[in-house]
């Protein structure tokens, strides 16, 4: 494996600071810390332009399923490149791939009869989502139908739709004017219940919400519902359990669409297909799904649709929405070649296993500064206090700052929501990595905390 010299890491650095603006990095610390120049992957593991090796214990940014470096994917996106390399779908062109992954995709889904878009990102993804539910209500003569609904501490995308149904402090800032036609309810936060209620006596406070919301608006005016089945970057927030099976039944009263955004909990990273499947027989009437869709290979996303609503969208005929890249044929043989992978090793199976084991690793630590453990499967997170038995929180924010020791003992996690540390390793994790996380981390929460 061949590295740089400290000549050229250091002509890298500059460069960086030169020439690139980072996604979502304060401008501020990159300007005095410099980057993380990762350079190497393998499996659970990624190495930086030094050499230095670490357990990725993100999956890159909630997305590589199967681990780093799989031969069969570069084969498949290599065959793919030899074939056909790229060609649009506009005005009827189609391909081999896409074809393909959209029956797929059809087949494993929980809706019936499904109809697949494909797009870039998860931001595209909903974008287009939230423009097909209001065209589906448009085309059945209900024009009046147009407001989304949401949840704070969702995270939906930050593309120009998007971001109005992502609900976090500043990400709006300075971007207005924005787009009209969101509302929001509170999210299902039992450890912080915004109604300060406990389950079970709280009688889904948190679901009744969306029925209040929905009243106060108007059922006539609201197009459809988003909601993430397990809430990532706002805190790994898993709903309680009749959560979902209230939801639909709401969703379903008031004739309005329920959208899961799977864009993080799809294809095996909850131990279950995708993550609404958590909730019994809950089936959404769209599902939002990218990251682990291809394992972060190539980009790709996809918006499925229930057979109603693309029943709507055929008495409107022309459908005027579409992106360069949607139907990719290297993206969908990427994700097709993933699919096979996740279901042949039953990746879903050991993200239940493993992720039970960090969940007990986690507790067994007996951290006063762990407040909480939460999470299914493969992504769980540790909510971070002062006193656990008060709930009390941090005088100063401490997940970046956990974040940060972390890496330097060789573990990259993910700080959210100030006091909040995420984990969403790759599916393959093994025993052994899972047992070393849970060291590393408990090292850097008492160093920090300390």
């Amino acid at each position: 494996m061949s590295f740089y010299s400290n000549q050229e890491v250091e002509a890298l650095r500059k460069a960086d600071g030169a020439y690139f603006l980072h996604p979502f990095t304060s401008i501020r610390d990159v300007d005095e810390r410099g980057p993380k120049i990762i350079n190497k992957a393998y499996r659970s593991r990624v190495y930086d332009i030094e050499g230095k090796e670490y357990i990725d214990g993100f999956a890159g940014l909630w997305y590589n399923n199967i681990g780093h470096g799989r031969e069969e994917m570069i084969g498949a996106i290599s065959e793919q490149m030899a074939s056909l390399d790229v060609f649009h779908c506009f005005t009827g062109f189609s391909n081999v791939p896409a074809i393909q992954l959209a029956e797929k995709l059809s087949k494993i889904v929980p809706l019936v009869k499904a109809k697949v878009f494909f797009a870039g990102s998860g931001s595209e993804v909903n974008d287009s989502l939230f423009k097909i539910a209001r065209l589906y209500w448009s085309a059945l003569d209900m024009e009046s139908k147009d407001i989304i609904i949401s949840r704070n501490k969702g995270y939906h995308g930050v593309s120009y739709g998007s971001i109005q149904a992502t609900r976090f402090p500043h990400y709006q800032e300075g971007f207005g004017p924005l787009p009209q036609g969101f509302a929001y309810i509170n999210e299902p936060y039992c450890y912080y219940c915004p109604w300060e209620q406990e389950y079970p006596s709280c009688n889904l406070e948190c679901a009744v919400a969306l029925e209040e919301k929905i009243e106060e608006l108007g059922a006539d005016n609201v197009a459809a519902f988003i909601a993430e089945p397990v809430i990532g970057s706002g805190g790994v927030i898993v709903p309680p359990p009749g959560y979902y099976e209230r939801i639909r039944e709401i969703c379903t009263r008031y004739n309005i669409l329920f959208i899961a955004d799977e864009v993080i909990t799809g294809f095996g990273r909850t131990g279950k297909a995708f993550g609404i499947e958590h909730w019994n027989n809950v089936v959404p009437d769209a599902m939002a799904l990218a990251k682990g869709i291809t394992s972060g290979y190539v980009p790709l996303g996809a918006a499925v649709i229930s057979d109603q609503i693309y029943r709507g969208l055929e008495k409107i005929d022309m459908f005027y929405h579409g992106f360069t890249y949607s139907g990719h044929p290297l993206a969908c043989r990427a994700a097709l070649k993933n699919i096979e992978i996740l279901e042949r090793e039953n990746l879903k199976q050991n993200a239940a296993v493993i992720g039970r084991r960090l969940m007990e690793g986690f507790k067994n630590l007996d951290l006063e500064y762990i407040g909480e453990v939460r999470g299914k499967g493969l992504v769980l997170a540790l909510e971070l206090v002062a006193d656990r038995e008060t709930k009390q929180k941090p005088v100063h924010p401490v997940g970046f700052a956990v974040f940060e020791n972390a890496y330097r003992r060789g573990l990259i996690v993910r700080p959210l929501d100030n006091d909040v540390v995420a984990l969403s390793p790759s599916l393959i994790l093994e025993k052994q990595d899972a047992d070393r996380i849970v060291e590393i981390l408990g090292q850097s929460i008492e160093e920090v905390m300390q």
